[in-house]
Formats: C-alpha cells, structure tokens, sequence
C-alpha cells in the first residue's frame, strides 16, 4: 500500500492495564491494523474482546504497552466515544460546537449557520442556546455525531455511535456518516450491531484481544465465495468467520442462508435488504 494512502497504522500493539496486589490484565496482545484514506471499516467483536479498546487508542486516551502507533503528518483526527455525557465540554449545544470549531470559525452568524447545517444533517431541530442537560442520551449522541461531521476530519473513530438511537434515528446518523465518507472521510465504526457492517469496506473482528479477521464483509459473513453452485449446500453449512468467533449474523445474512438452503442463491451475497431484493428482482426477469 501506498503510503500516502496510510492515514493510521498500528504495528505490533499491546495494551496492559494494571490490576489489583500489582497484577496485569492484557487487553491486547500483537494488534496490527491499518486504515487507509476514504476507508470505511467496522471493527466486530464479542464484549471484552478489545474492540472498544481500538477506539482510546487510535484517538490517543489510551497509551500502547508495547508496539507502534503510526499518523499520517497534518491528519486530523475526531471520534466519539460512548460515554456521551463525560465527552461534553460546553454547557450549551452553541458551545460545544464552539470547542470543536472554534479553531476554523471565528465569526458568530458563520458559526450559527454551521451549527444549524450540522444538526439537520443528524435530523435535529433544536438552538444553539439549548441546554446540554436538557438533552436526552440519543440526542447527545448525535449533537456529538453532528460536531464531529462538521469539524470535517480526515479519519472519524465511533465507537458504538448508534447504542442509544431509535432504528428511524439511527438510519439518519449512519447516513449522515455514509456521506461523509463519500466525501472523504476516512471511518473506522466500532459496533455490535452486525448488521451496520454492509456498509463497511472492511470488516476487522477482535477475539480474546488479538484480530481474529480482517476481511471483505461478505466473507466475514457467508465464508470463502467458491463459485461451484454444486458445492452451495456445503458452503452454506460451514462455519463462517463470524460464527467462528462466536457472534450472531445480522438477519439479513440468515435469510440469504435459509433461501440458498432451498436452491435459491445470489451471487453476491446480499448484505442489505435493497441487495437482496434487487437481486430477487434480476433473478425473476
């Protein structure tokens, strides 16, 4: 890979918290993961397996044991945890869009209209002088999710970014991101929800603190594509990278299993309800 493609690499890494009468607990051991510019990855695991450790570390909250953390010179980096109440720095939504734009923006109406842009993108109507104690957990979700679109970053960490939304709100945030990233932006999206990974270039699964996968989506979900329709049975019935590491494939993915069951197969797999039906639609013309 080119190297001016190379937004963020890590090399080698390891993370040890200390623990109690002077022990060690290793979240990581030998993690090397590399994100390259415009890329969407999603970043899979079971609780505990040190996925959400990937975000502390990428943003610089949480230092290596061992090992090598590489940035791009001049990369500008933002993220979003997914203790939503400890990340707030201004009182009011007015303010803490001042602390992430305040660098690029110095004018207030300026400052008004991005703030007003930011939040329609994430479907919310509300003032800048509204109360930050006043929101509910989604609603800081996305005042979050909206400062960090508009202070336009080259990588965006988040880390669970749809735990608190509603499926109809969620829809809007991803979309929001999915444009960003069109646009350029660089999105490592950490999640359980598995079904988010059909948007994801790349699907990285932790297990027991090490990468387990680091793959296409389709084949973290349906296994190695063969292309022998005669062996479609045997590949269904295998255990897939994602059954492997003990998690449980988004609906979508089940349904594409239990049709390829009765003969009916896709080539791709489908990873999203318009897949799968405009595959549908190609297969009865």
């Amino acid at each position: 890979m080119d190297s001016h493609l190379r937004l963020i690499e890590l090399r080698h890494a390891a993370v040890i918290y200390p623990a109690e009468a002077g022990a060690h607990r290793r979240v990581w051991s030998d993690v090397s993961i590399t994100v390259k510019r415009g890329e969407w990855v999603v970043v899979a695991g079971a609780n505990g397996s040190g996925k959400s450790t990937l975000a502390s570390v990428l943003l610089g909250l949480c230092p290596l044991s061992a090992g090598e953390l590489h940035r791009q010179e001049g990369m500008k980096l933002s993220g979003l945890l997914q203790t939503a109440d400890a990340q707030f720095l201004g009182e009011t939504i007015g303010e803490e869009f001042a602390w992430q734009l305040g660098a690029d923006i110095q004018d207030a109406a300026r400052m008004r209209s991005a703030v007003d842009e930011a939040l329609s993108r994430v479907g919310l109507l509300l003032s800048p002088d509204h109360p930050v104690q006043r929101l509910s957990g989604g609603q800081k979700q996305l005042i979050h999710l909206a400062a960090v679109l508009a202070s336009s970053p080259d990588l965006l960490v988040l880390d669970e970014p749809t735990a608190m939304l509603d499926p109809a709100t969620r829809a809007i945030a991803i979309d929001a991101v999915r444009t960003a990233n069109r646009n350029g932006t660089a999105v490592v999206w950490i999640t359980h929800r598995l079904e988010e990974a059909a948007n994801a270039h790349r699907v990285v699964a932790f297990s027991d603190g090490a990468v387990a996968f680091d793959g296409d989506p389709r084949v973290f979900f349906y296994g190695e594509e063969t292309g022998d329709a005669g062996n479609h049975e045997e590949s269904c019935a295998m255990i897939t990278p994602c059954r492997s590491l003990g998690l449980e494939p988004p609906f979508i993915v089940k349904t594409v299993e239990q049709l390829a069951a009765k003969k009916c197969r896709f080539s791709p797999s489908p990873l999203t309800w318009e897949d799968l039906a405009e595959a549908v639609i190609l297969r009865c013309r």
